[in-house]
């Protein structure tokens, strides 16, 4: 077995490269341990499946965000040898939020190396897969204005998505895009004119901790979808942290938004759609959406 680390240092607000290379030089086992470092975008991707493709018994552990995991992911898919284990040392760490694990045992690597390997779902957009989210909407421009928030002094990963939500609320809440769900259109509840977001979830959480999606479950096979017509400011703000705290959906007080477990989603619209997948945005004309049954296996800590 061998048991390959993707280091990022630029994971989150400070590099813990060092702390993280004390930790695996101090990890009691006797199989090989390997170390591979990430000096720009795609690198992950490409150490994950260099290694992958060799057909040997591989434990990935990609040490960053869930982009960094996104990116390790790509790069081992359809690698039956090979299982995906995700230490959170970025800002969002969405990922291992859906796990009944505490942050600390992800970042135990005695505790990973040690853990055992579960299959999940993952989900796939016009060949791009995600592990956690695939969203359309305000929520990808909140994305991109957080990437940004991100580079500000004393900045933290929640913060940055949650200063986001704000900011964008004036300009980016009104999209055209329509969504069908397992074939059938998802209309526009009465009166409302527009698409405010939508959330295609494998995960429960995203931007930094918001429950979008409290139902989803990693090994249903199922697509959790769930849409918000544009609304106006105020009464987005005044259930907004009914949202952060995964209670919008079927809440009296919320009867706009709409929910349903789906195997495949499309959308349609006039141009090219800004897509969120983990985080990572692309510019896709009339994405679909499908889940991937069992298909990749995972690292769960030991409690």
């Amino acid at each position: 077995m061998r048991h390959l680390f993707i280091l990022n240092k630029f994971a989150g607000t400070k590099d813990t490269t060092a702390e993280l290379e004390e930790k695996i030089k101090s990890l009691k086992t006797s199989d090989t341990v390997t170390v591979e470092y990430t000096q720009s975008h795609g690198d992950a991707e490409r150490i994950a499946r260099r290694y992958a493709e060799t057909g040997e018994p591989l434990r990935i552990y990609a040490c960053g965000g869930d982009g960094t995991a996104n990116e390790a992911l790509t790069g081992m898919i359809g690698c039956e040898n090979a299982a995906l284990g995700v230490i959170p040392v970025g800002t969002g760490n969405d990922f291992v939020r859906s796990f009944d694990r505490e942050r600390e045992d992800f970042l135990n690597l005695q505790k990973m190396v040690t853990g055992d390997t579960e299959k999940i779902d993952i989900l796939c957009c016009e060949g791009h897969y995600a592990l956690n989210v695939i969203s359309a909407g305000y929520d990808c421009e909140v994305a991109a204005q957080a990437q940004k928030n991100k580079r500000l002094p004393l900045m933290n990963g929640s913060f940055a998505y949650k200063l986001a939500i704000l900011q964008c609320l004036i300009t980016k809440r009104k999209h055209y895009f329509r969504p069908f769900a397992d074939e059938k259109e998802i209309r526009l509840r009465d009166g409302c004119k527009t698409q405010m977001l939508t959330v295609a979830s494998n995960g429960k959480y995203y931007g930094g901790g918001i429950k979008c999606s409290p139902n989803a479950e990693l090994k249903d096979g199922n697509i959790d979808f769930m849409s918000i017509p544009t609304i106006s400011v105020p009464r987005f703000i005044s259930l907004l942290s009914y949202f952060i705290k995964g209670e919008h959906i079927d809440n009296p007080k919320m009867p706009f938004i709409y929910h349903q477990k789906c195997k495949k989603l499309k959308f349609i619209d006039d141009k090219e759609m800004k897509i969120g997948i983990d985080g990572e945005m692309f510019y896709l004309k009339d994405p679909t959406v499908t889940v991937m049954p069992s298909a990749v296996s995972v690292i769960v800590p030991k409690k």
